[in-house]
């Protein structure tokens, strides 16, 4: 209990040294504000009541970037319609949770966030906000008065009018019998499904979430026809006289992920811990998204669709794309890890993107890379530990510096200097760089393990475990 009381009192004076401070909380930055409904979910009702209604929500996604900051409020304008809500409750409540899905209304006003927050945003009555449409506009308001704002389009969809019985025909020729209804009611039924290889968005990094390693993912599309809801997603590849792979949207799984989107957009629907609740009225277009290597161009597929009361449905794609065709370099890529990461007697980096002291020794990872082209991108992922770090700009990991030898022998730095991206060639022979990494914790250990991705020119990918 008292040390409870220690850690508020802390973080009562954390802020009020913060909120003197100019522009707090200022930083924060509203993006990827967009209409989800991938969930069913319904935590508003009519008015200013956190309550269910029986009537699913509109629901909103939206991430807040930012150094760190304090969050006193969300609002939500249909700009169209004039209608409004908001976390204070005036004049309809506007229910919004964080990553885990817990309800942050309570936390409201000085919700904190680091680096980035994830939100989902809850409107009541998805149905009335549907068939209305119109641009809506979502505001933050900070703890120092500041805002920011983002926009996003709702087309307006009526509801289905109620079908008018058709006229007795003339017989003419015996009707066809209609196709029996799918077991549980259901009517949802695969009509089209195609494999398009590596497409044009990066959602998945091969692991159970969203998130970017530079390798542009796999690319299925699919056309569903009837009504239920999609409530998971598996994808098998076998064949081709390669290990059997598997990608899925269940959380439960140490499966990849499958980030499930509208046709070729790049808005994931997926709810924060990778499953779905996607509704099928009519006919419904949708792209999956898989991370995998080159060989994944080279099997055949078999997807599996869940729907509501457990209904399964199963379909098969054989290899669309051709296997490419082998590249012939005079060194084959490779990368290797020299020495174990161990603190040096440098404070480049911070726990952020930016190239700043933080009063903590950096650590120094030596790596070695042999192989033709021009090196774009290299990140690392903590296997043992929380640390992320990489040199992709945009991205939410921590920033690491990579040095090479100069003519002279000497480490200098090879990042751009404006946004720290890189751009390295390598020569046919080893090629030796050094990566300074702000600590996570863990990379003192005695044990750890690292994955290290090495991205190419040519968007090849050479990815290697370290181990000590």
């Amino acid at each position: 209990m008292k040390s409870c009381r220690i850690t508020i009192i802390a973080l009562a004076l954390l802020f009020s040294v913060l909120s003197a401070l100019p522009a707090f909380a200022a930083m924060g930055r509203l993006q990827g504000f967009a209409f989800s409904n991938a969930d069913n979910r319904d935590f508003a009702g009519a008015g200013a009541t956190i309550a269910a209604d029986g009537k699913p929500d509109a629901e909103f996604t939206a991430s807040i970037s930012g150094t760190a900051g304090a969050i006193a409020g969300f609002s939500l304008k249909n700009l169209t319609t004039g209608a409004e809500w908001a976390t204070s409750g005036a004049p309809n409540i506007l229910v919004v949770t964080d990553s885990r899905g817990s309800v942050v209304n309570g936390s409201l006003p000085l919700l904190t966030f680091l680096l980035i927050g994830d939100y989902r945003i809850y409107a009541n009555d998805r149905a009335a906000i549907m068939a209305a449409g119109g641009e809506f506009e979502l505001t933050v308001r900070f703890a120092d008065n500041s805002t920011t704002t983002a926009r996003t389009t709702i087309e307006a969809t009526p509801p289905s009018a109620p079908e008018t019985p058709a006229a007795p025909a003339t017989p003419a020729t015996p009707a066809t019998p209609a196709a029996p209804p799918a077991p549980g009611g259901s009517s949802a039924r695969v009509i089209n499904s195609s494999f398009h290889g590596r497409g044009n968005f990066d959602l998945s990094d091969g692991t159970k979430r969203i998130a970017s390693n530079m390798s542009p993912d796999y690319r299925f599309d699919i056309s569903l026809a009837g009504s239920d809801t999609l409530t998971g997603v598996r994808i098998r590849a076998t064949g081709g006289g390669l290990p059997e792979k598997l990608w899925d949207t269940v959380p439960t799984t140490a499966n990849p992920l499958v980030v499930v989107t509208e046709l070729g957009r790049g808005t994931p629907l997926n709810a924060a811990d990778g499953s779905i609740s996607v509704q099928i009225r009519d006919l419904r277009d949708l792209s999956f998204w898989v991370d995998g290597s080159d060989e994944v161009a080279r099997q055949d597929f078999r997807l599996t669709f869940l729907y509501t009361g457990g209904r399964i449905e199963e379909t098969d794609i054989k290899q669309a794309a051709p296997a490419p065709a082998p590249q012939q370099r005079s060194t084959p890529r490779s990368v290797s890890m020299v020495a174990r990461p161990i603190e040096i007697n440098l404070d480049v980096v911070a726990r952020d993107r930016n190239k700043r002291a933080s009063n903590q020794k950096d650590f120094s990872l030596m790596i070695n890379v042999r192989g033709d082209g021009t090196i774009k991108a290299i990140s690392v992922t903590n296997e043992n530990g929380n640390g992320r770090w990489d040199t992709i700009p945009g991205s939410n990991a921590w920033l690491t510096i990579i040095r090479r030898p100069n003519a002279q022998g000497q480490f200098a730095q090879a990042n751009n200097p404006s946004d720290f991206s890189v751009s390295i060639p390598m020569n046919s022979g080893d090629n030796r760089l050094e990566l300074l990494m702000e600590n996570d914790g863990t990379l003192a250990n005695r044990t750890g393990r690292l994955r290290m991705a090495v991205t190419w020119d040519d968007d090849e990918v050479t990815e290697q475990y370290f181990t000590w």
